[in-house]
């Protein structure tokens, strides 16, 4: 009994392993690698059109995404400054899904609503320096998440919410989802 106590004692205050560490770029200028996959990784600051270079599952899925009209109005229509980081994980399956869908809703843009893209490596940090200026940094827990920050009177940004890793209605997509979150962040001021 004494012992099968230690054992669940001790599981229950296990750290969780740490991810193994990235394959270093092997010429200047470079993408490191992921020590499981040898695919090369997106870390830190990064662009729509690099994540549709990257990796041919990001052009596929994007190429694939079809938005409904209303939902790119919805999209288009939004007035309010808003600032959408969305943190990922090119070697992530769940952000190789979800991401998609906002690559393609920025296909659309939107002068009112700045699209940030962060990758992040399996340890899921981010140097608190590549957060969008003004934007506070965040514990990411899990990829994709998607974080707003409305634009305050005076230029400030503060966050209005976030989505983890999926859409929080069962059966939305994404897009809808962010749609929904980044009207929700219009209304905050």
């Amino acid at each position: 009994m004494k012992r099968a106590l230690l054992l669940t004692t001790t599981l229950l205050h296990a750290q969780p392993a740490a991810p193994p560490p990235m394959i270093p770029a092997a010429t200047p200028g470079a993408l490191p690698c992921d020590a499981l996959d040898h695919q090369p990784l997106l870390i830190g600051p990064t662009t729509r059109e690099a994540i549709l270079a990257h990796r041919a599952v990001f052009r596929e899925a994007t190429a694939k995404t079809h938005l409904p009209e209303a939902l790119v109005a919805r999209w288009q229509a939004v007035k309010q400054p808003l600032t959408l980081v969305a943190v990922f994980g090119s070697w992530c399956s769940d952000s190789q899904h979800q991401l998609p869908e906002l690559l393609a809703l920025q296909a659309h843009p939107n002068p009112f609503i700045e699209v940030h893209y962060l990758g992040v490596y399996r340890d899921k940090k981010v140097d608190p320096a590549a957060w969008p200026k003004g934007c506070a940094s965040q514990n990411v827990e899990r990829v994709p998440t998607f974080y707003v920050y409305a634009t305050q009177p005076g230029g400030g940004q503060k966050l209005v919410g976030s989505i983890v890793e999926r859409p929080p209605k069962p059966g939305q997509r994404m897009s809808e989802a962010l749609v929904d979150l980044v009207e929700r962040g219009a209304v905050a001021f």
